[in-house]
């Protein structure tokens, strides 16, 4: 087992929100903003009946164990309170949680909310600004302004959340920014933030973005340098390549170190406990794997009828998941990590007491460490910081010398 830091979790219960008050160029999540009240309500039943179903199917220890909750999107901030509380209350019946995430809109987020929040057990927000530029806000289809993601933060704050992180989107052309990313993050900093995840815009072929050429790699990599270096002198330690926080992220922690997590609600994505017959686990999704369009950048997700309802909310299990799948999937998100992958872990792993040699002796990582860009620190090999924007590159090089 690899260990995690800090934290008590062992599994994660990941509930997929899926409606949004405007579809958003560049998001390839399942979602949609063409749903009524009539919709709402039924979904939010079916979602807490499929939670009684997943949580039933995990084995009861004798003792009540810790696990994590993220509400994701989607933008689970459109609703009150009271759609949450209900399913926490489920997950508190069954678990001790550890910490409890709501991923939120700046544009739709209402200053009263936070504390209610609060109150029903949520001690983790992210807000979507993506940007405080309003050229870059304009490109992305984001309607909210700089002082409204600054006001955010200070109501979250007067709330009682000290957990705050905001999401950027970096690597656009360089022509389209007017305020540099650094200059962002200090000041997200200055307003309370406690911390950013900082993705570089891709291009996904289901999104409004399909034919545009807004993204650069070029800049990309420049300006990861400056998100990494600010985030750095202010204090947000890097949990993982795109995860910069004073705190911990206990539920990241759960994918990026391969543990088991629930996934409910249509779009999301699960992975189930090992067991004897699956040792590495079963995969799943929640919906059909092709949802149709409804409208432009929109899924086609009726829940106010049984029939679309029952077909949205189904469970299709993915093929079986084999050593080698496990294997390759812990090299890529561990690359991601601090510390990267332990070498006697993946010995036992591997049931290969030489991997750990071969791994030495292949050229490319071998002078990769000479160059400094792959640090072997005792038991662990990991990325230095600015080499992990290249980490696809080297992940490739590792799950070659495991095939």
């Amino acid at each position: 087992m690899i260990s995690l830091p800090k934290q008590k979790s062992r599994i994660g219960i990941y509930l997929h929100i899926p409606f949004c008050p405007h579809i958003c160029p560049y998001c390839d999540f399942v979602k949609t903003s063409k749903f009524t009240k009539k919709d709402v309500n039924a979904f939010f039943s079916e979602l807490s009946a499929q939670l009684d179903f997943f949580l039933e199917k995990i084995p009861h220890s004798q003792n009540k164990e810790y696990a994590t909750v993220y509400f994701g999107g989607g933008t689970p901030g459109l609703f009150d309170a009271f759609y949450y509380e209900p399913l926490l209350d489920k997950i508190r019946d069954r678990y001790f949680i550890e910490e409890t995430t709501l991923e939120t809109n700046p544009l739709t987020n209402i200053k009263r909310r936070f504390s209610d929040y609060l109150s029903v057990g949520f001690d983790r927000i992210t807000l979507g600004a993506q940007s405080l530029c309003p050229e870059t806000l304009k490109i992305l289809g984001r309607k909210h302004k700089r002082d409204t993601v600054l006001n955010n933060i200070e109501w979250a704050r007067t709330a009682g959340f000290d957990n705050i992180q905001v999401d950027l989107i970096y690597g656009l052309k360089k022509e389209i920014r007017t305020i540099n990313v650094a200059d962002e993050i200090q000041e997200l900093n200055d307003a309370g933030a406690s911390g950013v995840s900082a993705y570089a815009l891709s291009i996904e072929k289901r999104t409004l973005f399909a034919n545009k050429d807004f993204a650069c790699d070029e800049n990309a990599a420049s300006e990861y340098l400056l998100i990494l270096n600010k985030c750095k002198s202010l204090g947000f330690k890097q949990l993982e390549t795109s995860n910069f926080s004073k705190k911990e992220t206990f539920h990241n922690n759960i994918y990026w170190y391969g543990l088991p997590y629930l996934g409910i609600g249509t779009g999301a994505h699960g992975l189930l406990p090992p067991s004897e017959e699956h040792p590495f686990g079963i995969r799943y999704r929640i919906g059909e794997e092709k949802i149709k369009s409804y409208a432009p950048g929109n899924d086609e997700l009726i829940f106010s009828q049984q029939e679309h309802r029952m077909k949205n909310f189904s469970i299709h299990s993915e093929p079986l998941r084999t050593k080698q799948e496990y294997l390759e999937e812990m090299i890529f998100t561990l690359l991601r990590t601090p510390n990267g992958i332990s070498l006697s872990w993946l010995e036992k792993v591997t049931e290969n007491k030489t991997i750990s040699q071969e791994i030495l002796a292949n050229a490319k990582i071998k002078r990769g460490i000479e160059e400094g860009k792959i640090i072997l620190e005792n038991d662990s090999i990991f990325l230095f910081d600015e080499e992990k924007i290249r980490g696809d590159l080297w992940v490739s090089e590792f799950i070659s010398l495991i095939k």
